[in-house]
């Protein structure tokens, strides 16, 4: 039996915020492991105990701070939690999930780790490393880095499987990066349990644990996205009968729990998500719940069925008011979609949230400016407001160095949609950025993650 655990690292509280959702990823990865008789659990390091959250615009004018905790390895945040946690485990493995935002941040905690104990066998996992495998396992802080789906992939290291046998493995050997073959997604993703939810190193009074996927994958190619290169423009799905069975033991574990649908796009295919929705209403399951969609993804039918099954908002990516852009980007949606897809949103009566960014290359000022403008047309309850970061793996990523334009790989941790250093398009009128940051202080800019 091996003892594992795995680590959310700290990047809303960075910013002087925090993140108390479920970490899907490591809670399926805990929940396999456990299965196997291994000792495992999660330290979400983002947590905190309370219910506030900031906006967007609060995260943008915090960015310095983040910049110097950041800077600064002694902070009690490192040198006194994060330690006392891993120490008072005292793990075999640690397993960090990295976006490409907390890449510095996960090496801080590796190098913890590695400091309480030289045998940790220490591993990155999580989309960055996915896509940039030779990257993070050349830094000294990372023993293995498991590519793709990790659940099986873990489970073969906890298990001491020869380190050659593993698939989707990379890791280093006399000096050398080795990467084993891919290992293919999972086929069947009922096979998998659901995902822990009990074992945690953090306290949990203000712990979410209604996050579900209902599948995984996306089959669109939006060129700021990293899911076409993550996930192959692929997408499986768990049965019906499955989704349902968890949200059945949602209700009946945790039940003061709203249920988050952490789809890409939940209504991706309009009839299963009738068919879940209709499920919820025979089975009078009466649960809040939300989910992120696109525009072009939903119908008047299916949204009024979504209210009825206990929709209490829906989250929809627009991403620019400038059909040019929109196209330039590979949205494969117009204005005119999300125009009509908002329209029957409010005339079921359903609370809305609109993601919009700005920043894209081909953008121009007078693009800026329909976007402003048509985010006030929306007239949405909630805003999410982000500034373009040029992910490792995107189409705008490999756009962006076909051009020649200056991609500072060395600082990770400046790509986040809220990041004063993301930038790219320098054409853009600070005056107008301002005014796009500004539909945060509307009524719908409140202090509430969307």
């Amino acid at each position: 039996m091996s003892k594992v655990l795995l680590i959310a690292p700290p990047f809303y509280r960075l910013l002087g915020s925090h993140y108390n959702g479920l970490h899907l990823g490591i809670a399926y990865i805990c929940a396999v492991l456990q299965q196997h008789g291994h000792q495992a659990t999660v330290y979400n390091a983002d947590y905190l105990d309370t219910s506030e959250y900031l906006n967007q615009k609060q995260l943008f004018d915090n960015y310095q701070s983040y910049k110097a905790i950041l800077q600064n390895v002694s902070d009690p945040l490192w040198e006194v939690e994060i330690r006392d946690k891993i120490a008072g485990f005292a793990p075999d493995f640690v397993g960090i999930a990295m976006m490409t935002a907390n890449f510095k941040a996960a090496k801080i905690v590796a190098g913890i780790a590695r400091s309480i104990n030289k045998d940790i066998r220490i591993v990155a996992g999580g989309a960055h490393p996915t896509l940039d495998p030779e990257g993070t396992i050349a830094e000294k802080e990372f023993d293995y880095v498991v590519r793709g789906e990790g659940e099986f992939a873990f489970l073969e290291l906890a298990e001491n499987k020869a380190d050659e046998t593993i698939k989707g493995l990379s890791y280093k050997k006399n000096g050398r990066i080795i990467h084993n073959e891919d290992r293919p997604f999972i086929k069947d993703l009922d096979v998998l349990p659901y995902p822990s939810r009990d074992s945690f190193l953090n306290d949990t009074k203000y712990l979410d644990v209604g996050h579900i996927i209902t599948g995984r994958g996306c089959p669109f190619s939006c060129a700021y996205c990293g899911s076409p290169a993550l996930w192959h423009r692929t997408a499986r799905f768990r049965s019906v009968a499955n989704v349902i069975g968890e949200l059945e033991y949602l209700k009946k574990n945790y039940q003061s729990s709203t249920i988050h649908f952490a789809d890409d796009t939940f209504t991706m295919k309009k009839n299963r998500a009738k068919e879940i929705c209709q499920q919820i209403i025979d089975r009078s399951l009466n649960i809040d719940w939300l989910c992120d969609t696109r525009a072009d993804c939903l119908d008047k039918e299916l949204i009024n069925l979504m209210k009825k099954a206990g929709c209490i908002r829906i989250k929809i990516g627009v991403e620019s008011g400038s059909n040019r852009v929109l196209k330039a980007i590979n949205k494969g949606e117009t204005k005119e979609q999300v125009r009509q897809a908002v329209n029957w949103i409010k005339e079921a009566g359903l609370p809305l949230t609109v993601y919009f960014m700005t920043g894209f290359p081909q953008e121009t000022n007078e693009d800026l400016k329909q976007t402003i403008e048509f985010a006030r047309e929306l007239e949405a309850d909630y805003y999410s407001l982000s500034v373009l970061a040029p992910y490792y793996g995107t189409k705008l990523w490999k756009d962006l160095e076909k051009a020649g334009k200056t991609v500072n790989k060395e600082h990770w941790e400046y790509f986040y949609h809220q990041s004063q250093e993301m930038i790219v398009n320098g054409n853009l009128d600070p005056a107008l950025i301002s005014q796009f940051w500004a539909l945060n202080d509307t009524p719908a800019g409140e202090k509430k993650r969307v």
